[in-house]
């Protein structure tokens, strides 16, 4: 049995449950369109710092923020588009707005769709008139986000995508990934180095943030404190997993990205959508 409800929890929350594996996603349309909670068989998955989700001076920690149409940071926060410089903060625009219910559905599975419409803020730091479709469908142990990137501007729109999940973790030392690359790039320290079978072990005492390659069209790792193994199935366009975490922090980002670091101004790995048209990516999430 599926079923869709609504409360409010300073903003309004969309429950999406699945009565018969005791699954479920929260959703805040409000603050970027976040899933701010997903829990399989009673168990909770993503980490959320709740004070950073009701203070909307705040970016949000947790849950699964929205990258579009940057990952990552750009030099300065500036980036330059036919001669005109403009300002973007950091992962974009997408997780900071105002998103609207557009369809609800709990016959099959239980799903919402929801729309980011660009308006004259946006226009201010990314000069395209586009629009986003995302639709959550939760169906067992599965969460799937369905995009439409819709191009409603008379020229080539470039973009950047991705996702930042919070994974809830204790003991980091017990996750484990299975990716498909030979080699990472450690954005702290600025270096590439080869990946072999223990080289991505994550502990509490110092920063990570890596940049893995993936050949393949899904990756999974292991945690240990849930006992559980997440798989990642994902559209080709999805080329990179970034890896991240601090000290001190119950959580690890296992990141889809489209793109690396500040490319609306290297311009190397854009993702480019025509005229009047639009682009369809798929992301999933299975717990097991």
């Amino acid at each position: 049995m599926f079923n869709i409800k609504e409360y409010v929890d300073k903003f309004k929350i969309y429950e999406l449950r699945d009565e018969k594996a005791d699954s479920w996603i929260k959703i805040c349309p409000e603050r970027g369109g976040i899933i701010t909670s997903f829990g399989v068989n009673g168990a909770e998955i993503l980490y959320l710092n709740k004070e950073t989700f009701y203070d909307t001076n705040k970016n949000i920690r947790g849950g699964n923020p929205i990258l579009f149409p940057l990952c990552g940071q750009l030099p300065d926060c500036k980036y330059t588009l036919n001669d005109k410089e403009y300002i973007m903060k950091n992962h974009g625009i997408a997780r900071t707005a105002l998103w609207k219910v557009v369809s609800k559905n709990n016959d099959e599975n239980a799903s919402i769709k929801l729309s980011f419409k660009s308006n004259k803020e946006t226009l201010k730091s990314y000069p395209f008139e586009f629009e986003l479709q995302f639709e959550y469908v939760l169906k067992g142990n599965k969460l799937t986000i369905n995009q439409q990137y819709i191009n409603n501007s008379n020229r080539i729109m470039p973009m950047s995508a991705g996702f930042h999940p919070y994974f809830y973790v204790k003991d980091k030392k017990g996750v484990r990934f299975n990716i498909d690359t030979d080699e990472y790039f450690n954005n702290l320290d600025l270096e590439t180095k080869q990946c072999s079978e223990d080289s991505i072990c994550l502990n509490d005492l110092k920063e990570f943030n890596l940049i893995c390659y993936n050949r393949k069209d899904n990756m999974s790792f292991y945690l240990k404190d849930l006992n559980r193994k997440i798989i990642f199935d994902y559209s080709n366009e999805f080329r990179y997993i970034v890896i991240w975490s601090t000290p001190g922090n119950d959580f690890v980002c296992v990141e889809p990205w489209t793109s690396k670091v500040g490319v609306l101004q290297s311009k190397e790995g854009l993702l480019e959508i025509n005229p009047r048209d639009k682009l369809e990516l798929s992301y999933s999430i299975t717990v097991e």
